[in-house]
């Protein structure tokens, strides 16, 4: 008897958290969009009951609200970064909602198990398959798992696409714009055909449904998304300048673009495009294409069978790989080699080196400030920069050496400008 009224108690908590997480995501939309135009088309999943799956493309920090907004009256319990669950006061919200956690870029079992139960009680999983958010506006590479995910579940999935989300809160910037966003909901694969498919067509189905380039949309849809300091940060992404070449030397400012060597100057215009400030100015007309070229060049570093990327460390910091705070533990530096990462410095005084093998970090977790996370078998490491635009080369470096070990996809080239 006290089995089965224990039980009544858990199902009626998370009904009433459900719907506290339902309103608080309907209250962050409407306040976020407040004065925009939002347009949401969920019409395709019109009687669709749990349990399902959905998938969403991750062009900003309202993806997950907007997301629930999407789908309705049924709340989603998102897989969501680990990194967040060690705060404390974050922690406790995103396991009020039954946030999943998940090491980013890592295997994960917790995860793994914590999504299938939640299958299995009959609720939503919601799963970004990019792992985080857009870089520069368009879509990041879609491992596999998640086609493995679903082959497992063989329940139905939903696809959440957003348009403009980018454009409206860029990965580089602290604050949102207005301007016009949608979001279209369809039912990408129903049980019956997910048993009938492999995970490879799995895959291929998920990486053509949720690709994007808010830039390239915006360049048919003209939707405005002016602020008056619309390119500040801006520098974090575009670090490297097309005229004379110099690295980490490129400023945001107000609507301004700009190289410190040379004076090289873009303005951002009320499009979210990139456009010269005269005629001897060099610049690609947005962030994705600017962001190719940088790869391109880095491509371009890689085919060295000595290259190395160097960068000081100003601190170091450790947590267990699962759960915990951080604390400070060191400094050092860091070297990236094609076999890895290490780091040669002090750990808790004593004279450390760590390696991170290639294989086993597809990029590194960050917010492209001064810092990013990275994980072992045993422990989290969070490891904090002298010098922010490294960010950007590190990460760059990393997720082309893993796609080139892996033989993962080619690399696009970019025109010149």
């Amino acid at each position: 008897m006290k089995r089965v009224l224990f039980k009544a108690v858990v199902r009626m908590k998370l009904k009433v958290l459900g719907l506290l997480q339902i309103v608080a995501a309907y209250a962050v939309v409407s306040w976020v969009f407040r004065g925009t135009r939002l347009r949401v088309d969920r019409s395709a999943i019109k009687g669709l009951k749990p349990p399902f799956i959905v998938l969403g493309n991750h062009t900003s920090n309202l993806d997950p609200a907007l997301v629930q907004y999407a789908i309705g009256h049924y709340p989603c319990y998102f897989l969501t970064s680990n990194f967040y669950f060690r705060n404390r006061a974050m922690g406790k919200i995103l396991n009020l909602f039954g946030a999943i956690p998940k090491i980013q870029f890592s295997p994960d079992i917790r995860s793994t198990r914590s999504a299938l139960a939640t299958i299995a009680r009959g609720d939503i999983v919601g799963i970004f398959p990019e792992g985080r958010r857009s870089i520069d506006g368009s879509c990041c590479p879609i491992p596999d798992s998640t086609a493995r995910f679903i082959k497992k579940m063989k329940v139905p999935v939903v696809s959440v696409k957003t348009n403009g989300g980018y454009l409206f809160w860029p990965r580089w910037s602290s604050f949102w714009r207005s301007g016009h966003v949608e979001t279209v909901v369809m039912q990408l694969l129903t049980t019956d055909v997910i048993c009938n498919m492999d995970i490879k067509e799995i895959h291929s189905i998920v990486c053509q449904t949720l690709v994007y380039n808010d830039y390239a949309w915006n360049g048919d849809a003209k939707v405005t998304y002016y602020h008056q300091k619309s390119a500040e940060k801006l520098h974090l992404i575009l670090h490297q300048c097309p005229r004379c070449l110099s690295e980490q030397r490129m400023r945001g400012k107000g609507n301004r673009l700009y190289c410190m060597t040379c004076g090289n100057t873009a303005l951002l215009d009320e499009y979210g495009f990139l456009q010269p400030l005269d005629k001897e100015c060099v610049v690609y007309n947005d962030p994705v294409k600017w962001n190719a070229w940088q790869r391109q060049n880095v491509l371009t570093l890689l085919q060295d069978d000595a290259f190395q990327m160097q960068a000081k460390v100003k601190e170091l910091r450790v947590a267990d790989r699962y759960c915990g705070s951080y604390r400070s533990c060191g400094r050092g530096r860091i070297v990236l080699r094609k076999e890895g990462l290490d780091f040669y410095g002090q750990v808790d005084r004593q004279t450390t080196k760590l390696f991170f093998p290639i294989t086993m970090i597809p990029t590194i977790s960050t917010e492209f400030q001064y810092d990013f996370e990275v994980c072992d078998d045993k422990n989290a490491w969070w490891i904090f920069l002298e010098e922010e635009q490294q960010t950007i080369r590190f990460e760059s470096a990393i997720s082309i050496l893993y796609q080139l070990t892996f033989q993962l996809k080619p690399i696009k080239l970019v025109e010149s400008v």
